[in-house]
């Protein structure tokens, strides 16, 4: 297992300047009976475009991969959709699934996202609370060959984040831009533990 990490965030938990990157490497050793490797990166900056308003992009790849004529285990399969991934569709809805219906995961997982943040104006004391209105877009893919940009799905909405005495308490309302027959959407979700 090997990390990398780089942080400039001005907060730990309500940045509005700063940038925050992540590389790591898991592999497992050949002597094993799983064989494989998982490669995460992930981006996040923040942006002031004015007194009271950030601009927030965040990126984040993740690919996995058996090898030596192994499969990838289930538990190293990536899944898509809800609160932390793409907001506006079902928890782990995105992506492949097995005949039954059941999301099966994939090796690999695209995402990102673009926020624009500003506090909660509505409230006198708003230290503590913050408003986003967000876009998310990507997928999950079964394999490498099997990525194709007219399968991306993407949503946009509003979020919703209190840092409260147990901990930061986030929702948001969200609808789906573009999506495909089939998918599982879900327009409102609520997180603890969790800001942005």
């Amino acid at each position: 297992n090997i990390n990398w990490k780089e942080n400039t965030l001005n907060d730990y938990l309500y940045p509005t300047n700063g940038v925050s990157n992540s590389l790591g490497l898991i592999a497992s050793l050949p002597v094993g009976d799983y064989k494989y490797f998982s490669l995460n990166a992930d981006h996040s900056s923040y942006k002031p475009i004015n007194d009271n308003m950030t601009l927030k992009l965040t990126g984040n790849l993740n690919l996995s991969k058996g090898y030596g004529n192994k499969e990838l285990p289930f538990y190293r399969r990536h899944f898509g959709g809800g609160s932390g991934s793409i907001r506006g569709f079902g928890s782990r809805s995105l992506g492949p699934t097995y005949p039954n219906g059941k999301a099966k995961g994939g090796e690999v997982s695209i995402l990102g996202s673009a926020n624009l943040i500003t506090p909660a104006f509505f409230f006198e004391d708003n230290d503590k609370m913050r408003l986003s209105v967000f876009i998310d877009a990507g997928n999950v893919f079964e394999k490498t060959s099997n990525i194709k940009l007219d399968q991306i799905r993407a949503s946009t909405g509003i979020g919703f984040a209190y840092l409260s005495p147990i901990g930061s308490i986030g929702g948001f309302i969200s609808t789906p831009l573009h999506k495909k027959d089939g998918d599982i959407t879900d327009n409102f979700g609520f997180s603890i533990g969790t800001g942005f």
